[in-house]
């Protein structure tokens, strides 16, 4: 009989082993990195979240001021308006 048959069946079982051993850490790696995005896709909702609670009183600050900014200009108007009747 010829060892070269019994060599290359003995390297294919070696490999086949070796190639499940592999592809079943792999997938292990790939699940634990799936648990880690979502965690960390948690933690920037959470982040997000609280970044817009804080912004939300400068946008309403601003809002109020540019509302302050418009009655000033209606109130220079009427006042140049009643400087116009005046002097007329």
């Amino acid at each position: 009989m010829d060892i070269l048959p019994i060599v290359f069946s003995v390297v294919l079982v070696i490999l086949a082993v070796v190639l499940s051993v592999v592809g079943v850490q792999m997938v292990l790696v790939l699940m634990q990195l799936r648990q880690t995005l979502q965690r960390v896709n948690a933690a920037l909702t959470t982040a997000e979240a609280k970044v817009a609670a804080l912004t939300e009183p400068f946008k309403q600050f601003t809002g109020t001021v540019s509302g302050i900014k418009t009655g000033l200009k209606v109130f220079e108007t009427f006042v140049g308006w009643l400087q116009k009747e005046k002097n007329a």
